[in-house]
C-alpha cells in the first residue's frame, strides 16, 4: 500500500509541476470554446498525420538533431567540434557545453534519438504552456487542463514550433528552461540558474540577464551570470581546445557558420537590412544603431510589464527581443510567440476587451504555419509554411513579419499598460490590471 501511495505522490508532484491542484483561481472558459476544443485538437492532430503521410521526410527531417548527436559523438570520441562540418556541410554552431550535454544522444541509434527527441519536446511544450497558466494561479481542473492541452496543440501548428520539430531543433527546450526559471510562483534562491544554463547552450538567452538587472532582480541576475560562467568553465575542463576556439577564437561571432545573413530564413533586423542593401556589410553600422534602439524599446516595454505584475508578458517580450536583435535568427527561433499567445488568450478570456481579442488573433495569425505551397509529387519535399514564406510583390512586409510582430508587441505592451497600477512585489502570482486615473 505504501508503494502505491508513494507512486501516487510522485505523479501528483509531477502534475503539480504543470498545474497545481490547489491553485488560487478557477479558469472560466466560454461554452463555445469548450465545445470547439476537442474538434480543434482533432483537426490539428489529423493535419499532422496527413502531412506526415504525404511528406514523411519533409515533416520530419531532423537534420539539426543529427548535428547535435554528431557533436555528442565528437565529445565522446575526443574529436574537434569546429574544425570541419559534422554532418554533410553543416558545422556545429553551439557552445562546447551544448556538445557535452548532447553526448547522451550518441548512446542511442538515430531512430531512437528521434523518437526520444519528439516525445520529450512535446512534453516540454506542454510544460511551457502549462507553466504560463500556472504562474497566473489557476488550479488544475477540467477547464484549465482542456485549455492547456488546446494551447499546446495549437502551438504545435505555430510555424516556429512546427519547424523546430521538422529540423530536430532545441528551441522548445530553451523556452521551457527559461519559462520554468523566471515564471516562479514563490521566491527561490535558484532563480536565474535556468537562464544561465540556457545561455550556456545558446547565447541568445543572455538577454534576460540585463532584463533581470533592469527590474532590480539582482540576485537572480548574479545567479544567472554565475551559472553561465560555470557552463563556460565546464567546457574548458572537458573540451579545452574547442572551448578556446569558441570563446577566444571567437567562433561564436562567425554568423556565416549559421547561414547567409540575407537569407529569408534570417528573421531579424540584420536580415531585413541585408535584404534591402547589397552588399550586406554596408548595413553593419546602421544595424548596430537600430538594434540598440529596438532593443531599448523591448526592454522598456518589458520593464513596464514587470512593474505592472505582468511577468508573463515581460518574459515574452524579452524573448522576442532576443531573436529580433540577434545577428541571425532562423524562423524557428521565434518560439516566444507561445507564451505571448497564452498571455493574449488569458487576457481576452478574463477581460473580454476587444483589443485583447485583436491581439490574440494577431499572434495566432502571425505565428501559424499557414501552408503556402503543396509539392504533391515529392515525398521528400517540405510544404512551405508561414506567412513569411509567401512570394508576392509586397513580400518586403511578409518576409519580415516576425520582426514587425516584435515591434507591434512592444508598442502594444506600452499602450496596454500605460493606465495600469504598478505592483511592488515581484514574487508569487500577480494579476492586477485595474485601471487608474492617468496623470
Amino acid at each position: 500500500m505504501s508503494d502505491v501511495q508513494t507512486t501516487r505522490g510522485f505523479w501528483a508532484r509531477v502534475a503539480d509541476s504543470f498545474l497545481p491542484a490547489g491553485g488560487s483561481k478557477t479558469l472560466t472558459v466560454p461554452a463555445w470554446l469548450r465545445r470547439a476544443t476537442p474538434w480543434l485538437i482533432a483537426a490539428v492532430l489529423l493535419w499532422f498525420v496527413v502531412c506526415s503521410i504525404i511528406w514523411p521526410v519533409g515533416m520530419w527531417m531532423t537534420i539539426d538533431l543529427e548535428v547535435y548527436r554528431a557533436g555528442g559523438v565528437a565529445v565522446l570520441d575526443g574529436r574537434p567540434l569546429y574544425d570541419h562540418p559534422l554532418v554533410a556541410s553543416l558545422m556545429f554552431t553551439y557552445t562546447p557545453f551544448a556538445a557535452i550535454i548532447f553526448a547522451p544522444l550518441a548512446l542511442l541509434p538515430l531512430l531512437g534519438t528521434e523518437i526520444v527527441y519528439t516525445a520529450v519536446t512535446v512534453l516540454l511544450l506542454l510544460f511551457a504552456v502549462a507553466r504560463c497558466w500556472r504562474w497566473m494561479g489557476y488550479r488544475r481542473d477540467r477547464a484549465a487542463v482542456g485549455i492547456v492541452v488546446l494551447g499546446t496543440v495549437l502551438a504545435l501548428m505555430f510555424e516556429p514550433v512546427r519547424t523546430t520539430f521538422y529540423l530536430g531543433q532545441i528551441n522548445v527546450l530553451l523556452l521551457a528552461i527559461v519559462v520554468a526559471d523566471l515564471l516562479r510562483t514563490r521566491k527561490s534562491n535558484w532563480m536565474g540558474v535556468g537562464v544561465g544554463i540556457a545561455a550556456g547552450i545558446k547565447l541568445t538567452p543572455l538577454v534576460f540577464i540585463p532584463y533581470l538587472l533592469l527590474t532590480r532582480q539582482f540576485k537572480a541576475a548574479g545567479v544567472a551570470m554565475a551559472s553561465f560562467v560555470g557552463t563556460i568553465a565546464l567546457g574548458f575542463i572537458l573540451k579545452p581546445h574547442d572551448a578556446y576556439a569558441y570563446w577566444v577564437g571567437q567562433k561564436f561571432s562567425e554568423v556565416a557558420r549559421v547561414g547567409d545573413v540575407w537569407s529569408t530564413g534570417n528573421q531579424t533586423l540584420r536580415g531585413f537590412l541585408a535584404r534591402l542593401v547589397s552588399p550586406p556589410e554596408a548595413t553593419q553600422n546602421i544595424w548596430v544603431v537600430l538594434a540598440l534602439l529596438i532593443g531599448a524599446l523591448g526592454f522598456w516595454a518589458a520593464v513596464v510589464a514587470h512593474r505592472r505584475g505582468e511577468e508573463l508578458l515581460a518574459v515574452s517580450v524579452i524573448g522576442l527581443c532576443s531573436t529580433a536583435v540577434s545577428p541571425y535568427s532562423w524562423s524557428h527561433h521565434w518560439v516566444w510567440f507561445v507564451p505571448l499567445a497564452v498571455f493574449a488568450l488569458h487576457r481576452a478570456l478574463t477581460t473580454r476587451r476587444p483589443s485583447m481579442w485583436v491581439l490574440t488573433a494577431y499572434v495566432y495569425i502571425t505565428a501559424f504555419a499557414w501552408p503556402v505551397s503543396f509539392p504533391v509529387h515529392d515525398p521528400g519535399a517540405r510544404a512551405a509554411t508561414g506567412i513569411w514564406a509567401i512570394d508576392w510583390p509586397g513580400d518586403v512586409v511578409t518576409r519580415n513579419e516576425y520582426l514587425i510582430a516584435y515591434l507591434v508587441t512592444a508598442v502594444f505592451t506600452l499602450v496596454h499598460l500605460r493606465r495600469s497600477k504598478a505592483v511592488a512585489s515581484t514574487d508569487g502570482v500577480i494579476d492586477n490590471l485595474d485601471p487608474v486615473p492617468s496623470r
